[in-house]
């Protein structure tokens, strides 16, 4: 088996889960879903409770009723007044293009002085989705915001997508491990 091509597809595993897993601004620390805004984080939590028990922090797994939780992990977030946004991702090429037209679920600015602010919206159609959280100190000299893209009810092809590309990986690596070891009992040499 050639060690440049094994090197070769543990490199393109890497990078193939590491885009699999990179979601814009989410992402998973310590079994945690945290969302970098500014200097500070929040953890972002969803629910589907009238589909299923699990949630999730990126991917919405279907369409329907969905609650929302983010909690920010500083206090500087608390004193500062926190708005969501979520749009339609039409492939626009800056988010304020068109933003009313493509807004699907907005939480106007306010303080949430316990941290939590929360939502619950019903997704009616499948597909790309950008949220944008906004936090704004009173004076306005600090505006953060947090992008993230995030799909509803693909996860399936995806996940599918992902076992697939596993399940090639695994057939050529004992393909190759076969190969290498009938001709090592080939090359014997003789007596």
């Amino acid at each position: 088996m050639s060690r440049e091509f094994l090197a070769a597809m543990v490199f393109a595993t890497l990078a193939f889960v590491g885009q699999a897993h990179a979601h814009g601004g989410v992402s998973i620390d310590q079994g945690q879903c945290v969302m970098k805004i500014g200097p500070d984080t929040m953890s972002f939590t969803g629910y589907q409770p009238q589909k299923s028990r699990e949630q999730f922090c990126d991917d919405i797994p279907d369409v329907g009723s969905t609650i929302i939780v983010l909690d920010a992990q500083q206090d500087e977030l608390r004193d500062m007044a926190l708005d969501i946004r979520v749009l339609r991702n039409v492939g626009q090429k800056d988010d304020n293009q068109n933003l009313e037209a493509n807004t699907e679920v907005y939480v106007p600015p306010k303080k949430y002085k316990t941290g939590t602010l929360n939502f619950e919206y019903n997704f009616k159609d499948k597909g790309n989705f950008i949220g944008l959280v906004t936090a704004k100190s009173d004076d306005g000299s600090k505006v953060y915001v947090s992008r993230f893209p995030f799909a509803v009810g693909e996860t399936a092809s995806k996940d599918f997508t992902i076992y697939a590309f596993f399940s090639v990986l695994g057939v050529a690596a004992f393909g190759l491990w076969y190969r290498h070891v009938l001709h090592k009992g080939k090359s014997k040499p003789a007596a």
